[in-house]
């Protein structure tokens, strides 16, 4: 694994004290004049801004609501106006590892790409994108006093993944930033009690899912993968329950057979 220099470590330790919109007034603006010079050094600026973000997320300032909701690309036209999506938007970044992140990141240091408050939000914001992060156990106590047990698997801005793994095996996701996954799971919980009395119509649904099926039954593996989100895309829409899980609920209610690919099945 690659060390750190202690350069980029002693730049990160003032970048964390910035105000965290002059931060990401600062890395937008980076991002910005990235923008067709350098897809290298975008991808480290548009890493470390990602981290500003989340940043602000945890907070309750204006834009902090905002900021769990969206992801990065939405959320910077509300940081300046010289964001343009319709221009900026089009520019991608790489998929660079946690060694490639933080060589480009050196090389942005030493050859002083940009002015030193940026190079120090920048340096920051890179070091906290390219920390290990571990999966969290969380438990919490629904309204009726069942216990829920849960492993948080991603929690960042715009998303929010945790596995329900008692009473159920649930995978649950919400886009946005849940500062509480507790919430969450208690969400979650609601959800299957509410969705467990919706018998009549999920099976009033079910004719039209069988019928979809057999019209792409030699189509691609997602074509038929998708044909349970259309037919009860209204149920979906209204619950943190992934769809997946969902079919294998009422599959396992109902004796309701889906669509479900062998890499899909648990």
């Amino acid at each position: 694994m690659k060390k750190v220099s202690k350069k980029i470590e002693k730049l990160a330790m003032r970048g964390e004290q910035h105000d965290v919109m002059d931060a990401l007034r600062l890395l937008t603006n980076a991002y910005i004049e990235m923008c067709g010079i350098s897809l290298a050094c975008r991808t480290v600026v548009f890493c470390a801004a990602g981290e500003w973000q989340e940043r602000l997320a945890w907070m309750d300032l204006p834009l902090s609501e905002i900021a769990r909701k969206s992801g990065l690309t939405d959320f910077l036209p509300y940081i300046t106006s010289d964001y343009d999506p319709e221009i900026y938007n089009r520019y991608d970044i790489a998929g660079m590892d946690r060694e490639e992140l933080l060589t480009c990141c050196e090389q942005i240091v030493n050859e002083n790409d940009f002015d030193e408050p940026t190079t120090e939000v920048l340096c920051w914001g890179l070091l906290k994108a390219t920390e290990e992060k571990e999966e969290k156990d969380i438990e919490a106590m629904s309204q009726d006093g069942t216990t829920l047990k849960g492993d948080l698997v991603t929690q960042h801005c715009g998303y929010t993944s945790l596995y329900i793994t008692s009473p159920y095996s649930i995978h649950v996701t919400k886009d946005e930033l849940v500062r509480e996954p507790k919430e969450l799971l208690i969400e979650a919980y609601n959800d299957i009690q509410r969705l467990y009395r919706m018998e009549e119509e999920v099976r009033t649904l079910y004719p039209k899912y069988q019928e979809e099926p057999e019209k792409c039954k030699n189509g691609k593996i997602w074509e038929k993968r998708k044909v349970f989100d259309k037919i009860y895309n209204t149920l979906i829409t209204q619950t943190v329950i992934s769809s997946l899980s969902l079919a294998e609920l009422f599959n396992k209610w109902w004796g309701l057979d889906f669509y479900i690919p062998k890499y899909e099945q648990k």
